[in-house]
Order: structure tokens, then sequence, then C-alpha cells
């Protein structure tokens, strides 16, 4: 009988390492589908892999091969010589649909060149953002980094928080890095008397301009919560996925 420091069959396997090798082919397929806008064209109905290749302008054969690809990793399906999108796709990679995830996927996959100095990165100690290796520029950063937190708010999460925190006798919030007011937006739309203060940087502010529509309850500003005034007769706090490091 082996013991309990004997490696098991499984985490030997050599095929393992060759998984994770290629674990990035995936996400490629993914990013691809999105920005050719994919999967929205498929869930009006399903097209030939030459009428997605008239839509997005794109070799018919190169086109056909990504389909087929698409459809190993569960994004579509196949129906006769026509491609659809599975359930999975419809409902998180159609823009517009309450659980829409694509700027989530754009901005991880934003940092596929960072990932890659991965060892330099460490050696440096320090972090590097998709707009200064030029993968992309600062406002695509931006973007779809905010709309990324934003597609994870309405996919779930702003609805949990809601349900599990009772601001029922609160009246004023400080929303610390709040980026696009997701979750203010959430917790005033929930319970009316609330009023809430969002500070964030420039950048993600003007993403949370075009959503906060509670404009006599959510109030914008820009600047550095180590710093900023946060005034008195505030009775919350919100901060959600933020990491303070002050040296």
């Amino acid at each position: 009988m082996p013991s309990h420091h004997e490696p098991s069959a499984a985490s030997l396997d050599p095929e393992r390492i060759n998984e994770l090798s290629r674990s990035f082919w995936n996400s490629a397929i993914l990013r691809a589908g999105i920005k050719l806008g994919v999967f929205a064209l498929l869930d009006k109905g399903g097209l030939t892999a030459e009428q997605v290749a008239g839509k997005v302008k794109a070799s018919p054969r190169y086109v056909q091969a990504f389909l087929d690809s698409c459809g190993v990793l569960g994004l579509l399906d196949k129906q006769g010589d026509r491609y659809v999108n599975s359930p999975v796709a419809s409902q998180s990679l159609v823009p517009g649909k309450d659980k829409y995830v694509g700027d989530l996927v754009l901005h991880i996959t934003n940092h596929w060149e960072t990932w890659g100095r991965l060892d330099k990165l460490i050696q440096d100690g320090k972090t590097v953002r998709p707009f200064e290796t030029g993968y992309v520029d600062a406002a695509t950063y931006w973007r779809d980094y905010m709309w990324g937190q934003h597609n994870r708010a309405l996919a779930g999460q702003a609805e949990q928080l809601v349900k599990t925190v009772d601001l029922g006798n609160r009246n004023r919030m400080m929303d610390m890095g709040g980026g696009a007011a997701s979750y203010s937006i959430a917790l005033c739309q929930a319970n009316p008397q609330l009023k809430s203060v969002v500070i964030d940087q420039r950048e993600p502010l003007a993403i949370a301009r075009q959503l906060a529509g509670l404009q006599k309850r959510i109030r914008l500003v820009e600047g550095d919560f180590f710093t900023v005034d946060l005034g008195r007769g505030n009775d919350v706090a919100l901060i959600s996925g933020v990491t303070m490091i002050k040296s």
C-alpha cells in the first residue's frame, strides 16, 4: 500500500504540464469571439461559417476552424452546417444581457503581455499595467476594467450585497475606491434614505458618471482616500475589491 508521501499517478501525469502550457489558447479563443462580436451575431439565430465570415469580414476557412474551436470549448453548438450559441455563451457573452461578463473577460485578457513578463516582474519586484506594456492604450484599459467590474456587479454580486447587508438605518455611506459606483447604485436603489459619496481616481469615475443615475443621492469625488477629506456624519463605509498599501 503506498504511503501518503508517495505521489499519485495523477500527479505524475506529464499531460498535466501540457494542459497548463496551453491554457492561454482557450482564453485567446474566448477573447477573439468577444472582440469579433461572434456571440452577439449567433444569439439571433444559427449561421454558417461563411455567413459569419461575411459579417466579421474574415476568411471563411479560418472562421470555420475558429467556430469549431468554440464548439470544443462548449461556447457554441453546431446544428447541421450552422452554429448557435450554447446556453452559457448566450447567458454570459451577449452584450446587453444581465449576466454579460464580456468586458470582464477583455479586462483579464488585456494582461496577457504583463503575465508573459512575469519572471522579469518577479525579479524587479514591481507591477506593470497593460497600457505600460503597450498591449492596450490607457483608455481601453480603464474602460474594460471598470465595465468588467460592473459586469460582475450586475451578474449577481450587487444583488447578493443588497440581500446580505442591511442598511435600513444608515443614511450616509462612503464608498472607498468605488469604481463605477455599481454597488452604491444598487444599495441606494434598495435603501431610499441612503446617500453615497464615491471616492476614486479620475478614470473610474468617468465610467461612473455614465451609470450613476441617482445624481441627487450619489456624489462622485476624485481623489486618494488616504488624503481626501471624508467630512463628518458618515455612518457606513463600503470598501470593495480594494487592497490598501501605504508605505
